[in-house]
């Protein structure tokens, strides 16, 4: 369910990437269900190079569509094992994502964990992200959203396109902090990475315990320590697995299903002739702007509406 309140604004922008194979050549574009345009996986690749832009979206590039191969914006399928200030936290989120509480459909899936049946409307829910905040990670991972990477020479830039996020990922050689001595949380945390093979290993903490694991509402302390390991499996496809380790909330680490994301051309999102991510962010100002002209003045007279009669 997609934020009832939320005005996005759409801006063109263009990123550098500072690897020089980090645009990709252009190799025969292929037609797949749901997919406009993508690229041969049976292109030869680099599996270490994974500068360019990924997407799980089957539907264009933008928008929130819906997931190919990522889901259904869950982290996992597998019912987590919550500890019992994890089951108080898990119950005193409501999220606006999933089948609604109480319908025909929530009832007809009962082989669902209640996470993903119990969505109500945004103005009864508590989600942060309803009011412009960001996702955090992992969530912000998990929308089906493109982003991308941009590899420099200590770190790696993750850049979501939905919030406009910027994650720095480093991969200098520094040792990730232990969660209690974390003394500034994050919404995007501390991450530091390496290569195991052919496989990207991110390591992270210190997240914002505000933020949420993904839209349903799953929640994570101040403690959780989040694994990632992306694979490029062929020229197209950006594998990720990930394990989250949070004693406060989980009684045992809750690993995910395998997520893919595929690769698209930078000129395939394009606006105003300007290629990369699109600007889709929240702006609170943008938030009143459209409260008023819908609920406080929806007649344009200049004067607020009249208050329904009790």
């Amino acid at each position: 369910m997609s934020p009832l309140n939320t005005l996005v604004i759409t801006i063109a922008a263009v990123f550098l990437v500072g690897s020089a194979s980090a645009q990709p050549p252009g190799g025969p574009p292929r037609a797949g269900p749901g997919y406009p345009q993508v690229y041969d996986p049976k292109l030869p690749f680099d599996a270490k190079e994974i500068a360019g832009i990924w997407t799980p979206n089957a539907v264009g590039f933008g928008g929130g569509g819906r997931c190919r191969d990522c889901g259904d914006r869950g982290y996992s399928n597998e019912f987590p094992v919550f500890t019992p200030e994890g089951q108080t936290a898990f119950d005193a989120n409501t999220p606006s994502y999933g089948r609604a509480v109480g319908s025909a459909d929530a009832a007809a899936h009962p082989e669902e964990h209640i996470g993903r049946r119990r969505a109500q409307p945004p103005a009864l829910g508590n989600d942060l992200y309803q009011t412009c905040n960001p996702m955090g990670i992992p969530r912000a991972i998990l929308y089906p959203d493109p982003e991308e990477f941009i590899v420099l020479p200590d770190r790696i830039l993750q850049h979501f396109q939905w919030g406009y996020g910027l994650r720095t990922i480093w991969m200098d050689g520094r040792t990730l902090p232990r969660p209690e001595e974390v003394d500034i949380a994050r919404w995007w945390g501390y991450a530091v990475g390496r290569w195991e093979g052919n496989t990207l290993v991110v390591a992270s903490t210190g997240y914002d315990g505000r933020s949420w694991v993904d839209h349903f509402g799953y929640p994570h302390s101040d403690m959780m320590v989040l694994e990632e390991r992306y694979t490029r499996t062929n020229y197209d496809t950006l594998e990720l697995k990930m394990t989250l380790t949070d004693p406060v909330y989980y009684q045992k680490p809750w690993v995910s299903e395998t997520k893919r994301m595929h690769l698209i051309p930078r000129d395939f999102i394009k606006s105003s002739g300007w290629s990369g991510l699109l600007e889709d962010l929240c702006a609170p100002v943008d938030e009143v702007d459209t409260f008023n002209r819908l609920i406080r003045d929806p007649a344009g007279t200049g004067q607020p509406a009249a208050p329904p009669p009790r």
